[in-house]
């Protein structure tokens, strides 16, 4: 099966912003209130954009077909890993 680059590198995009924006906004507290002064109450919540650096270094070492699937499965992967570890934090 071929692969367009165009397609690879708007999948890497599109996943890129949807990754950064949910950790975001994970990071940040979700939707409660943040009674701590600091930007990040739950910085656990960047694990998810390791996941997405992980697919994209799979992209770079030319497993297409890995790399996609992992750069979208990032976020529901890296919930189930950090919403445990954040309980506890």
């Amino acid at each position: 099966m071929k692969i367009n680059k165009k397609t690879i590198f708007l999948h890497t995009i599109f996943s890129g912003i949807i990754t950064f924006i949910f950790t975001l906004f994970m990071a940040s507290g979700a939707i409660s209130e943040n009674y701590t002064n600091d930007t990040f109450a739950a910085p656990i919540f960047f694990v998810i954009l390791a996941f997405w650096l992980v697919g994209v270094l799979y992209l770079i070492f030319k497993k297409l077909h890995i790399a996609i699937k992992m750069m979208w499965l990032s976020v529901p992967a890296g919930m189930i890993i950090t919403f445990p570890i954040a309980m506890f934090i």
